[in-house]
């Protein structure tokens, strides 16, 4: 079975993404595993003594996590729900977790406010993208009618989609079952879209000023559920050059993003 992998802050954006997760996870056949992330112990001074009280916090947190769980399965029977509480840096635990294959897709929400801050301040969602060996969906505050019926992928026309990129990309069509539709923005003329895995690949041109204002038009008009971006790994410099194409869309898109490495 398939895992999705849903961050949790117990916030009213978490809860939206969570719902959302859970519609994936009926489409999909996957279980859930509802993750959470603590931030560093509170450091107490006490008579001159200094001591860790983390127990406390993961008490706390596992205690809400057992709440919520309950909750959602009881609504959900046909889902299998699991949970993580950890101190582990979410970055980490999940590269971790997607590099040992034991979640096929993460599911992060974006709360409305933070998104001008968060041009400066990179999302968890942005620092996953391209990071880590899975996709990453990236589900907007306002996004509330959910649906899973078209994707729409950007595919960059300067280069052959290659057999590995091309296994992934249907692999996730599979698993959401979803129509997808490929498009290319172009900026000149440079299709160069190759056949593989006897999978015959259409590529949808549009003709726009920029590549966030045409997909997002495009996304519109046909009424598409979901935007895929193919994003490069970067590695060691990724932090400098993190594309725009992919920060622009995942932190103004109001449909989800899925972001898928090359």
């Amino acid at each position: 079975m398939k895992t999705i992998l849903v961050g949790v802050d117990f916030t009213k954006s978490s809860e939206n993404t969570i719902n959302y997760a859970i519609k994936l996870a009926k489409q999909s056949g996957s279980k859930i595993l509802l993750f959470h992330a603590l931030t560093a112990p509170v450091i107490h001074t006490t008579s001159g003594l200094v001591f860790m009280d983390n127990n406390k916090a993961k008490n706390d947190a596992e205690k809400e996590m057992k709440t919520l769980l309950a909750g959602l399965s009881k609504k959900n029977s046909s889902v299998k729900f699991d949970m993580e509480i950890t101190y582990e840096g979410i970055k980490e635990r999940v590269k971790k977790l997607a590099k040992n294959k034991k979640i096929n897709l993460v599911v992060l929400g974006l709360e409305t406010k933070t998104k001008i801050e968060s041009f400066i301040n990179k999302t968890t969602s942005l620092d996953l993208t391209g990071r880590i060996d899975c996709p990453v969906i990236t589900v907007s505050e306002k996004y509330k009618n959910h649906s899973l019926k078209k994707m729409i992928i950007a595919i960059d026309n300067k280069e052959n989609l290659k057999a590995g990129l091309s296994k992934r990309i249907h692999a996730i069509i599979d698993l959401l079952k979803m129509e997808a539709e490929f498009v290319h923005v172009i900026t000149e003329d440079e299709l160069n879209i190759r056949q593989t895995h006897n999978r015959q690949i259409n590529v949808t041109n549009i003709k726009s000023a920029d590549f966030k204002t045409g997909l997002s038009s495009y996304a519109k008009k046909t009424k598409a559920d979901l935007i895929m971006l193919i994003s490069n790994n970067y590695g060691a410099f990724y932090s400098l050059f993190v594309d725009s194409h992919s920060k622009k869309m995942i932190l103004t898109s109001n449909i989800p993003v899925i972001s898928v490495h090359k």
